[in-house]
């Protein structure tokens, strides 16, 4: 039995036009290519699996391929340099793990090694995956070099944090800062991949898998794989990949959502309890309370939510909820749903921390609005006719200005208490 290749792997970019959502960088590298204007240190940035590493190797199979036309920036991917590219030994071309190899020696076996030429082609391509692990003394080590390197050699950097670079070194090279692409260029690339194995996945499904790899295109073809293994047929799910995922129906979580904005404590709680008998994760289903927070957030102010936040056929739910609610209540409880995500990464009660946030929320919601309170005070409901907001003589401001806070505190109270009875 052969051993199975998957997904990620099988249909990682071996040119340049394969990249998937980094058009920009492309450009850019290309064009370089083109005009012979490559700086001797390039640093590719980025979340994982956007394509920081794949794209530096391209870039390195491009430099030394032995067909390539000084107008087409593509590797052939035929000749021996393209085909022995990714074997072991082969000398002209290193790929280093800055996790595993930290130390100021690592650094010196790369420039000890950059003074010698390449054994055939232009350049000798050094290829620095993680290189924000590299200790301080290894950086040190390497900026003379970065400084005035060899002319046959290239530095080809890798990161998922700069700013643990040293501006030393980011000064030194040509950096690149990889963008996550959106849901729907996920979506589309899940869907060539489907088609050219034979899978079957509508798309809904596939726009679940593209928002569960939160940017990722390898995330994305990992989840793809999973889902495979327990489809039927080859045909997927969206209630397998559901289960898969942990994940539950965006309509129980508006229903979950709702049931907090118009401050229903109780069925909020029993709500919340089975889906999180069916989903498992409560930071998920937080984080997805906040989504369509911040949805309902865009609708009320005539913003168009990004469409990998929301799916179109809810769109007329929510917006029918947005003109229920206050927009200044939209924005207490986005900030008391953000905090109890730190709630729940910091403290050990995870069972019972996500009820309480939901209980106090929905608790929060069911206040009169403080607002419209003084609106009404404003427009001389409630007050003596002889009471004026502001007056014009000095301390009288002041002290009417107070009266008027009290008036709306006392009507605030007798509001929650009535509510209350």
């Amino acid at each position: 039995m052969s051993a199975y290749v998957p997904l990620a792997v099988k249909y990682r970019p071996q040119r340049f036009c394969e990249v998937v959502g980094q058009d920009t960088t492309v450009r850019i590298i290309t064009g370089g290519i083109r005009k012979n204007r490559l700086g001797p240190a390039l640093l590719f940035s980025g979340a994982r699996g956007v394509g920081k590493t794949t794209i530096a190797r391209i870039l390195a199979k491009a430099l030394r391929c032995e067909n390539r036309d000084a107008d087409n920036p593509e590797p052939c991917c035929r000749c021996d340099s393209c085909l022995n590219f990714s074997r072991d030994g082969y000398t002209d071309v290193i790929e280093m793990d800055a996790a595993s190899n930290t130390g100021v020696d690592d650094v010196r076996e790369i420039i000890e090694s950059s003074a010698y030429r390449p054994t055939f082609g232009d350049f000798k391509i050094f290829i620095v995956d993680e290189v924000h692990m590299l200790s301080k003394s290894a950086f040190n080590a390497l900026l003379k070099t970065l400084e005035e390197p060899p002319p046959h050699v290239k530095f080809l950097f890798a990161t998922t944090e700069t700013h643990k670079i040293p501006k030393t070194v980011t000064s030194r090279v040509l950096r690149f800062d990889l963008k996550k692409p959106d849901g729907n260029l996920i979506a589309q690339h899940l869907s060539s991949v489907c088609n050219r194995e034979g899978i079957a996945a509508d798309a809904e499904t596939l726009a679940l898998i593209a928002k569960a790899a939160d940017g990722s295109i390898r995330d994305g073809l990992s989840i793809l794989d999973q889902a495979v293994n327990v489809s039927e047929n080859e045909t997927l799910s969206i209630c397998h990949i559901k289960d898969m995922l942990n994940v539950s129906d965006d309509n129980d979580t508006v229903d979950l959502l709702e049931l907090i904005l118009f401050a229903d404590i109780k069925s909020s709680v029993s709500k919340y309890r089975e889906i999180i008998g069916r989903s498992g994760s409560a930071e998920k289903i937080i984080n997805a309370l906040a989504d369509f927070v911040y949805a309902l957030t865009c609708l009320k102010t005539n913003i168009t939510p990004p469409e990998q936040i929301i799916s179109e056929n809810l769109i007329p739910r929510l917006k029918k909820i947005s003109e229920e609610i206050a927009l200044s209540s939209l924005s207490v409880i986005w900030q008391m749903l953000i905090k109890g995500t730190e709630e729940l990464r910091f403290c050990d009660r995870a069972d019972i921390i996500p009820e309480m946030i939901l209980i106090r929320i929905a608790y929060a919601s069911g206040l009169p609005d403080l607002g419209k309170l003084m609106n009404n005070l404003v427009q001389d409901n409630g007050l003596p006719e002889n009471k004026k907001i502001f007056r014009d003589e000095g301390d009288d401001r002041k002290t009417e200005t107070i009266s008027l806070v009290d008036e709306a505190l006392k009507m605030f109270s007798n509001a929650k208490t009535e509510q209350d009875g």
